[in-house]
């Protein structure tokens, strides 16, 4: 079988696990890294690991193609570059694996949709959970029909996040729009905690369908976004979602009635609440807290229960299952948990919550931790009570 080469775009910030695995992938001869494309190689922590295999870097991702070519084109770059670079790999006939969210525009989706059509080359987007072995097993068993039909999904994380957080790259963190005018929408809700937000969504395809790759959209959204820091977006938010699931759900039940979400998530805070969730349906509980343990685990009303494993193991089994399936010729034996369309929900949530007002917290409230941390006093524990109480 012929060696799948591989481009990475974004070698800082959280592109920096792609290119560890990759070099482990190339040290024992399992891909070939065909270039890597960063304009600041300076924000690179790996640089003398590049340069001692010879991985050569491009400035664009433009040049890379004028030059060279991959199987596999993985996207770790700022979200505003994540619709352009991916419409550029796709054209030149490249599968993609591009990093969480799709993108911060929802007018991107179908443009996305219709570029891959025509390529014939897949799209995964880079949701780490929904690669996770532990979220696929409890989507399969909630498919079947074992928790019944769902009734309430909540989730919540607080990662304190200082000035520097929002300082970093080249000045996109935070922002709605770059200074080309392209859509960014930067958050606490789409970006580092995102994966709990399309968690939700993802969740709930699997009381629509078997096919694990479906996520459900909310038909509502309402938000309540505060602002701490000095940002032009939302560095808080409380997005309650409700989903019309009809008679002909993949889960039956006796009456279907409609599912609510309430998803809490701010980076101003003094503490640290790594994510959790509680999801409620008619026969069970599904739940997991990092804070506490590693693993999901439902229990239902029978008193049995069910151990799904931590989601968080095998972070990057995304890029193994990526690879694999560039290597497949049959594109019907392709594994996709997370394309274009599975992705759209978290775009089209986003979408809403820009709709909605961003108030400031109150300026009494503001305080100045160590390391130039902002936050708002007492935020923590109204958040985690809203939460508790939900």
């Amino acid at each position: 079988m012929a060696i799948i080469k591989v481009m990475l775009a974004g070698i800082g910030g959280y592109g920096d696990g792609y290119l560890k695995r990759l070099i482990e992938l190339s040290d024992l001869g399992e891909v070939e890294v065909a270039g890597l494309v960063e304009p600041y190689t300076e924000s690179c922590k790996r640089l003398d690991d590049v340069k001692s295999r010879g991985f050569r870097i491009y400035d664009t991702i433009e040049r890379f193609y004028s030059e060279s070519s991959c199987d596999l084109a993985v996207i770790s770059s700022p979200i505003q570059f994540h619709t352009p670079m991916m419409l550029c790999a796709l054209s030149h006939a490249s599968h993609v694996l591009c990093e969480k969210p799709l993108t911060g525009d929802i007018h991107d989706i179908d443009t996305l949709i219709d570029a891959r059509e025509r390529s014939g080359r897949f799209v995964m987007i880079g949701y780490q959970w929904s690669h996770s072995e532990a979220i696929l097993n409890m989507k399969r068993d909630i498919s079947a029909g074992i928790y019944g039909a769902p009734e309430f999904l909540k989730t919540i994380v607080l990662w304190p996040r200082n000035r520097a957080y929002f300082r970093r790259g080249s000045g996109w963190a935070g922002k709605i729009r770059d200074a080309e005018g392209r859509m960014i929408n930067d958050s606490v809700a789409n970006n580092a905690t995102a994966h709990y937000l399309h968690n939700i969504f993802f969740t709930l395809g699997a009381t629509v369908s078997s096919d694990l790759s479906v996520s459900l959209a909310p038909d509502t959204t309402t938000a309540e976004l505060y602002r701490a820091n000095d940002i032009e977006n939302f560095d808080t938010a409380i997005i309650s979602c409700g989903f019309n699931i009809g008679a002909d759900s993949a889960v039956k039940s006796q009456a279907i009635s409609p599912v609510k979400s309430l998803y809490i998530a701010s980076h101003a805070v003094d503490r640290t609440m790594n994510p959790a969730f509680e999801y409620r349906f008619e026969k069970g509980v599904i739940s997991y807290d990092e804070n506490t343990g590693r693993s999901i685990v439902g229990k239902l009303s029978d008193g049995s229960t069910h151990d799904y494993g931590d989601p968080f193991e095998s972070q990057f089994r995304k890029l193994d299952l990526a690879i694999a399936n560039a290597a497949c010729d049959d594109r019907s034996k392709w594994f996709i948990p997370c394309g274009i369309e599975t992705a759209s929900a978290q775009v089209k949530c986003i979408a809403e919550c820009t709709k909605q007002p961003i108030h400031d917290f109150a300026p009494e409230r503001i305080r100045i931790g160590d390391g130039e941390l902002v936050y708002a006093d007492g935020l923590y524990d109204e958040l985690v009570e809203r939460y508790k109480q939900a």
